[in-house]
């Protein structure tokens, strides 16, 4: 699985705005910026990439066109009326009048999403059914990504809230759904925050933040360990939440994967992998007679 290495190899290249949004203020350009959502479409465009490798079945529901990839999907609590669109999702396509976007695929998401892929990965990616991006129907399964990048102790209860609200709408909208979370945590012992430098870089002083590592990062991660997880359709939380480390100074040094021993950072039930193989049994399990 390579789904950590691809979201540091692509926010490594900073670009200057939102994948189809508006340009960052003052002509800058960043690896990453609060008010964009690129990282998190990374994120979910990562993981999809490994998922789709690990899950035998949803490769083949893929290849016989049972299911697609919707994109900025609108999911809303029944019982709450609250809305939130989730950043990508495996569903049962509309019916004609909504249908497939028959020229519009999983893998042409990597040019506009800016996404950076090994020759290996190319060719894995070549490799996999062409996966249509569609107007969902029925939602099936349902990806959430959300990064702490800096100023730890005021992102920890904001970041738990929108990631808690992410799985209540989801199943509130759909139980049957699988909801799965990722949170991407920042290791990097300095930050240049594009909220402290609204001017031309290089027009001024840059402002570098300072953290306090690992410190920071493991407050982050214990208080996702509260999100509530859930083992069975009728219960309320997650069906699989992962946490994944990266460095990234924000002032343009390649971004990294962090390693650690496991169960160091945050308990090993978060790891990536076990979360994308718990992913992988979820579907194969779940939606085995679709």
């Amino acid at each position: 699985m390579t789904g950590l290495e691809i979201i540091a190899r692509s926010m490594s290249v900073a670009t200057s705005g939102s994948p189809g949004g508006k340009p960052f203020q003052n002509g800058n350009s960043w690896q990453y910026h609060p008010r964009s959502d690129r990282h998190s479409k990374i994120a979910c465009w990562a993981l999809m990439f490994d998922l789709l490798q690990e899950c035998d079945l949803l490769r083949a529901h893929v290849a016989a066109g049972k299911v697609a990839i919707g994109i900025n999907h609108e999911m809303r609590d029944f019982a709450r009326n609250r809305a939130k669109n989730l950043d990508l999702v495996i569903c049962r396509a509309a019916g004609a009048a909504g249908g497939v976007r028959k020229s519009k695929t999983f893998a042409d998401l990597v040019v506009p999403y800016t996404i950076v892929l090994s020759d290996d990965e190319r060719r894995r990616l070549s490799e996999l059914p062409i996966a249509p991006l569609a107007q969902p129907a029925t939602v099936l399964v349902a990806l959430e990504a959300k990064a702490c990048m800096t100023e730890f102790g005021k992102a920890r209860p904001r970041l738990y809230d929108e990631l808690n609200s992410s799985h209540l709408t989801i199943h509130g909208d759909t139980d049957g759904a699988i909801a799965a979370g990722f949170a991407m945590i920042n290791s990097a012992e300095t930050f240049v925050s594009p909220i402290r430098n609204p001017w031309p870089l290089g027009s001024h002083p840059t402002v570098v933040s300072s953290h306090k590592q690992p410190k920071d990062l493991r407050s982050v991660a214990a208080k996702l360990t509260e999100l509530p997880r859930r083992a069975r359709p009728g219960d309320g939380g997650f069906d699989a939440f992962a946490i994944g480390v990266i460095d990234c100074a924000n002032d343009g040094r390649p971004v990294t994967v962090k390693r650690s021993a496991p169960g160091q950072d945050y308990p090993e039930i978060y790891g990536y992998a076990q979360t994308i193989g718990r992913l992988a049994h979820l579907y194969a399990t779940r939606f085995s007679s679709i």
